[in-house]
């Protein structure tokens, strides 16, 4: 048996159906990765793929990666690349890894280094520079008391 709609289950409906909404545009896209590994194969997918938007990604927060993203899938993009080795050391901080890879594609060996880092729990692939801070002022040479 089937109810008709009343204005109580319409109102709940359409509120339901709002609030689905207003999540889905509000939800930020993840960013970063988990692991040094994952930074490193969601960067070589996102190459293959040549997804700027998934290598934006993995820029670290503040960074202005748009050039450098651009360039390097001009270098290696779309070319299939799978990796035979990702040697990934953390040598001089917990928070900042190098990363060789070595592979092979359709234009035929791929070698690359990358710099991984890592900000709040998440690993980026150091792509791009941040923008200044401008609280902080470069020293000077000046001899000015």
């Amino acid at each position: 048996m089937r109810l008709p709609p009343t204005p109580n289950r319409r109102g709940l409906f359409a509120a339901l159906a709002g609030l689905a909404l207003l999540a889905a545009c509000s939800s930020t896209p993840e960013t970063g990765a988990d692991t040094p590994r994952s930074a490193v194969d969601t960067y070589v997918q996102a190459l293959n793929a040549r997804d700027a938007t998934a290598m934006n990604q993995l820029a670290p927060p503040g960074n202005d990666a748009a050039d450098d993203v651009r360039r390097r899938i001009e270098a290696n993009g779309g070319r299939g690349i799978r990796l035979t080795d990702a040697d990934i050391k953390s040598d001089l901080s917990p928070d900042v890894a190098a990363a060789r890879l070595t592979g092979t594609g359709s234009h035929g060996d791929y070698t690359e280094q990358l710099t991984l880092t890592r900000k709040d729990e998440k690993w980026y692939v150091v792509l791009g520079q941040a923008d200044p801070d401008p609280a902080k002022r470069p020293a000077t040479t000046d001899r000015t008391p």
